[in-house]
């Protein structure tokens, strides 16, 4: 499909995440909204007013507004609607022809995310995910560090030996994060493709997961886990929902020195925020002083709509396709199996 003009978008769900599509299809991403379809009347009153669409481009239900869209009315879909729901209706929209991206994570549950893509590869039909935290300009940052000598951050030697990845998250409202391991399939998602487009293929993950006594989460919401990838790096990951404290801490130690992007709002010290790089001391106990890096340019979710377009107009596959995101999934299944076995799970072990 090659087209000049702005290809025209299905939006389905448009509050909360469905936001960000309605304010980022424009002419910048090659994007137009034309079809809205939300439960909530008021979403979809609110949505209308954004875009400037008339009550004739409204639907209530997600089949209506499929059918409308397979008849010539709109180009493709995104859907932002809760992770339970993603496969369903991407399977919907490739059942009509129409290329799909659905909100990250891609599905609440392996077996769900491998039946996906199965699904796209067998109609060759295009699936991409909003793995949008890989277009921020803080990660971009990160991923230039580890490949790029020519990088103000580069770290060093052809691998980080270590990188720890923490984030600590205050959610104490489940909202729809409901079901079994939901901040695995909905958040750790995000970060497992960070790494995955950093340190490339996961060779094994060793977890634990758990509760804290005062959660109002029914399921376990926080978890630890012992990454180990190919490359050899070594990574400690942890991720809190029922944190008391928002805290991003990425480190990533090498040959040449400590790349540090630490996002701490509460924090009150000069090292409260920003990405910095130190050398590596060579003397025992040693310290070298940090020094500001600036982070790469990002246009963010426009720069992920435009992947999603080339690969559209162009064919060329982005690293947020569903086939590719697999391998996020394949990193939560193993972080879930490890939880519930409490013993390493090697990728290979999926495959069987």
């Amino acid at each position: 499909m090659i087209r000049d003009e702005p290809l025209r978008v299905l939006h389905i769900g448009v509050s909360n995440r469905g936001l960000w599509p309605l304010q980022h299809c424009k002419e910048a991403s090659g994007f137009r909204p034309a079809l809205l379809c939300d439960l909530s009347p008021q979403a979809l009153a609110e949505a209308r007013q954004m875009t400037g669409l008339g009550a004739d481009a409204t639907f209530n239900d997600v089949d209506s507004a499929l059918d409308a869209a397979a008849a010539g009315r709109a180009d493709c879909v995104i859907a932002c609607v809760p992770t339970i729901f993603h496969v369903p209706v991407a399977k919907e929209a490739i059942a009509r022809g129409l290329p799909v991206l659905i909100e990250k994570g891609m599905a609440p549950d392996w077996a769900s995310a491998c039946d996906l893509v199965n699904t796209a590869t067998a109609a060759k039909a295009i699936v991409c995910v909003a793995q949008n935290y890989r277009y921020n300009p803080a990660e971009r940052t990160v991923k230039r560090a580890i490949t790029d000598p020519l990088s103000a951050g580069f770290v060093g030697g052809s691998r980080p030996h270590f990188l720890q990845y923490t984030q600590y998250r205050v959610r104490p409202l489940p909202r729809t994060l409901t079901y079994p391991f939901a901040g695995v399939w909905d958040m750790s998602c995000h970060h497992f493709d960070n790494l995955m487009s950093w340190l490339g293929p996961i060779e094994q993950i060793t977890a634990h997961g758990w509760g804290a006594d005062w959660s109002a989460y029914e399921h376990a919401n926080n978890t630890t886990a012992q990454i180990v990838f190919h490359s050899g790096t070594q990574v400690l990951y942890a991720h809190l929902h029922d944190a008391a404290r928002p805290i991003v801490d990425v480190q990533v130690h090498g040959e040449r020195g400590c790349l540090r992007w630490l996002d701490d709002p509460t924090s009150g010290d000069a090292g409260g925020g920003g990405i910095y790089f130190n050398t590596r001391p060579l003397e025992q106990f040693g310290t070298r002083p940090a020094v500001a890096v600036p982070t790469e340019p990002s246009a963010g979710e426009t720069d992920l709509l435009r992947d999603f377009h080339a690969y559209i107009t162009q064919g060329i596959e982005p690293g947020i396709s569903a086939r590719l995101n697999l391998e996020t999934m394949a990193a939560c299944e193993m972080m879930v199996r490890s939880i519930k076995s409490g013993k390493t799970v090697r990728r290979e072990e999926l495959n069987v």
